[in-house]
């Protein structure tokens, strides 16, 4: 169970942020993919990968800091907001490097019960 406007939010705001991310790649390297799976029994995880620059390894704890950017007309909200979103559902969200370029952010959601 969950408040599907926010839940709509944050995946809209991370596949916006990968699509972003891959404007500085070329056409035929560029690929997002979105993924849903069960996730050790009672929670599902939902996972955003993309091919563009990636994450940098020095910032990469900053991230989902309030006001931390990389972008030059960015405010620093959006992942800091995301991750908050999923934590009052009890959830995760992380981000990590994928192979061999780009990022790879994971939201894990407990299962309702219901």
């Amino acid at each position: 169970m969950g408040h599907r406007g926010q839940l709509q939010e944050v995946v809209i705001n991370l596949i916006q942020n990968a699509i972003e991310a891959m404007e500085v790649v070329s056409d035929e390297q560029r690929e997002l993919q979105v993924k849903t799976e069960r996730w050790k029994g009672d929670a599902i995880e939902l996972t955003i990968a993309d091919t563009g620059p990636g994450i940098d390894s020095k910032t990469s704890g900053e991230i989902f800091e309030a006001f931390f950017t990389t972008k030059s007309d960015g405010m620093g909200l959006g992942l800091a907001i995301c991750r908050m979103i999923i934590e009052r559902h009890g959830g995760q969200l992380t981000a990590s490097p994928a192979s061999p370029q780009g990022a790879i952010f994971q939201i894990i959601l407990p299962q309702s019960k219901a």
